[in-house]
This record gives C-alpha cells, structure tokens and sequence, in this order.
C-alpha cells in the first residue's frame, strides 16, 4: 500500500544531490582560486619580452 512517503524521498534524494554539486562546486572553486594564486604576476617588461623578435 502506498504511505504516502514517495515525494519526500525524492525531495530528500534532489536536496543531497543539490548539496553534493553545490560541494563539488565549492571544492573546484577553491582549487582554482589556489591555482590563480600559485601565478607569479609578471610585470610589462616581461610580457614585451615574449614578443621579443617576433615580428
């Protein structure tokens, strides 16, 4: 017999998935943001010197 509980497991199984993207998310942002800084800035005489010759 049907309980009537069917809609909130599917509730309860889309709010983990939700939770669990939104984790992922979270996760690759940080990893990202920890890439970006690991970048030494470089300054324009350094970016001119790439096209050095290039001509």
């Amino acid at each position: 017999m049907y309980t009537g509980t069917l809609i909130k497991d599917l509730m309860a199984a889309v709010e983990r998935a939700e939770q669990s993207a939104q984790q992922k998310r979270r996760g690759e942002e940080m990893e990202l943001r920890r890439m970006f800084a690991l970048q030494s800035p470089r300054t324009q005489s350094e970016r001119e010197q790439v096209f050095a010759g290039a001509a």
